[in-house]
């Protein structure tokens, strides 16, 4: 009995200790995978242009579209078809942003193979009284466990704005950027900013024509019986603006 007990022992350790090797193998992988997507886009060139202020008061603009043609998109691993639903623009402050997806090569579904980066935006009022706005509201961008990526944000007591207004002047926004410029430009974003963002909201499409995702046309939605799945809107980048830089 007690070599039994001793074998049962060592084997054991022995798992403990496999399974610690295979966890650190995958944290090492998730970052060397997050340092070479990162790597790739390091380096956007903005075009040379006369910019306007951004003005972040002003209500997104958006042109429903209908019968488009798909645009083809390349995620990092595989094909896809987007098809245009509207022309979009936005303007607003940055208060979450997310990149880190989870495990970047080992928890990626097909969404994170082509939708690249995540913003959290705020406009209007919202975006014109900042000391307010982080005194009541926080805003935090991740993927969950679940595979969801989502924008998480609670207001306290004694906010100056309407719990309708904070939902209709908040917006999670999804980025498909149409080349790596835009994508670099994207990555050089903080929170804090003000940016302006155009281009278009799109619905996502496999290589075998199966719904990988559709966007929000609305942003007075707010939960997952919305049309974007959470009332998070999926974009087409074709332009981001950043103080006076502009990438293309």
């Amino acid at each position: 009995m007690m070599k039994a007990w001793y074998s049962m022992e060592k084997l054991w350790d022995l798992f403990c200790k496999f399974c610690l090797i295979v966890m650190i193998l995958i944290f090492l992988n998730s970052m060397v995978g997050d340092f070479f997507f990162r790597a790739k886009y390091s380096f956007p060139t903005p075009v040379k242009a006369n910019v306007a202020d951004i003005n972040t008061l002003n209500e997104p603009i958006q042109n429903n579209l209908y019968n488009q043609k798909y645009i083809k998109a390349y995620g990092e691993k595989n094909k896809y078809a987007l098809e245009p639903m509207a022309e979009y623009s936005i303007s607003g402050l940055v208060v979450a942003k997310n990149s880190n997806f989870w495990f970047r090569d080992i928890m990626r579904n097909e969404f994170d193979d082509i939708a690249l980066i995540d913003f959290g935006m705020v406009w209007g009022e919202l975006a014109a009284d900042r000391n307010s706005l982080y005194k009541y509201i926080k805003f935090k961008s991740k993927k969950t466990l679940g595979q969801a990526r989502t924008l998480y944000y609670h207001w306290e007591y004694g906010s100056p704005w309407t719990d309708s207004y904070i939902t209709s002047h908040t917006s999670h926004t999804h980025m498909i950027p149409a080349n790596s410029n835009i994508m670099g430009g994207l990555l050089q974003v903080k929170k804090n900013n003000v940016v302006k963002i155009d281009g278009y909201l799109v619905d996502i499409y496999n290589g075998k024509g199966k719904t990988i995702a559709k966007t929000s046309l609305s942003r007075q939605d707010k939960n997952a019986t919305s049309r974007g799945y959470g009332a998070c809107e999926v974009m087409y980048v074709k332009s981001v603006q950043i103080g006076d830089k502009i990438y293309k």
